[in-house]
């Protein structure tokens, strides 16, 4: 079936409007949620559609961030941390970064402190 057609028949079936952008694998997945029945289809579909659509990376609400630096002992020589998810370096000068586990942990161990 032909990226136009697949995106006719989800719009059909449920009303939703689909990107072209979506390969037709993609479209496929969709057409299959838009054409189920139950009260929890649309939801379905809903999610689907988000997460092909880049959202599931991106959506994944946006990380808090928070404003970290080095404790004033591992400042007095220099020290810095590297997040490993993030790869976002820490040091003695303020930095934002999103609160990420590695800095969650170094907040509990106090080897990371908040800064205004």
């Amino acid at each position: 079936m032909a990226k136009a057609d697949t995106i006719r028949d989800i719009e059909a079936a449920n009303g939703q409007k689909v990107p072209d952008s979506l390969n037709q694998k993609q479209l496929d997945e969709l057409l299959a949620l838009a054409t189920r029945d139950g009260a929890e289809k649309l939801d379905a579909f809903s999610s689907k559609l988000t997460e092909l659509q880049g959202g599931g990376k991106s959506s994944e609400k946006a990380a808090p961030t928070v404003t970290v630096r080095v404790n004033d002992a591992i400042a007095a020589y220099g020290g810095e941390f590297t997040d490993p998810g993030t790869r976002e370096v820490i040091g003695k000068e303020p930095t934002e970064v999103p609160l990420s586990p590695f800095v969650r942990e170094k907040l509990r161990s106090e080897e990371l402190v908040e800064a205004d």
